[in-house]
């Protein structure tokens, strides 16, 4: 178990824990939005994408899954698979002595994947330890199709958030996207083009988007009809069936 509180969970940028404060708003939109997929399409391993890097998307990944993990009727898990940078890992303040990154490599005493959970929350966090590998063969690899084979078979209330390399960075993303049961992509408002998003989900496919969240979004409108004053509230929404903003 590891040490947490609600004060570092906000020193470190993560809001989804607490539904008090108005800057987990739209990452509960998020949730409630995930949560409609998983009732009507049972997805619930979820990988979250960038077309470039430098976006958010480790932000997105991580607030989304603490938001999802005060659902009672879930068991959520922060995955992260961006074995090259490990972001999600950065985000909690992990350091473990091994990592997804070993067990994938196959490194002695890594039989199993590193898993943490935080003291007083209900999210488990899977954690790498960033290098210069071979991540998208590692993820292509006996252990990572045993991994994602486990994790579909295991109890129906766990809900898997994989936080993914950006997809133009190498061919992890597009290795990986076909084990999972969807994907979100993050972009950000003034420096993501359109172009990026669209070639994205053109090499991804359409059939497992299950939406674009924009980072930043200064409009103060979410797509899904809520008004939003407050700009730290505002600053993340998602579109409905991928569609620009």
């Amino acid at each position: 178990m590891v040490p947490w509180s609600p004060a570092l969970a906000k020193q470190r940028g993560i809001y989804g824990f607490d539904s008090i404060d108005s800057r987990s708003r739209s990452f509960n939109l998020i949730r409630a939005k995930l949560l409609d997929y998983r009732r009507d399409r049972q997805w619930r391993m979820i990988g979250v994408v960038s077309a470039t890097p430098n976006v958010g998307k480790s932000f997105i990944s991580a607030n989304v899954a603490a938001s999802l993990s005060r659902d009672p009727r879930l068991q959520t898990y922060a995955v992260d698979l961006d074995l090259r940078r490990g972001s999600l890992t950065d985000s909690f303040g992990l350091n473990p002595a091994n990592s997804l990154r070993d067990y994938l490599e196959g490194a002695p005493g890594a039989d199993r994947p590193a898993a943490f959970g935080l003291e007083g929350e209900s999210l488990v966090v899977m954690p790498t330890v960033p290098g210069l590998v071979h991540s998208a063969e590692l993820l292509a690899g006996v252990r990572a199709q045993t991994l994602f084979r486990e994790m579909r078979a295991s109890d129906e209330r766990n809900f898997f958030i994989l936080d993914m390399p950006p997809v133009f960075a190498n061919d992890d993303a597009s290795t990986t996207v076909a084990r999972l049961d969807a994907y979100v992509v993050v972009a950000e408002e003034g420096r993501t083009k359109t172009r990026e998003v669209r070639d994205a989900i053109a090499l991804l496919g359409e059939n497992r988007l299950a939406g674009v969240i924009m980072n930043k979004y200064r409009g103060g409108l979410l797509s899904e009809g809520y008004g939003v004053d407050d700009y730290y509230s505002a600053g993340y929404g998602v579109t409905r069936d991928g569609g620009d903003k």
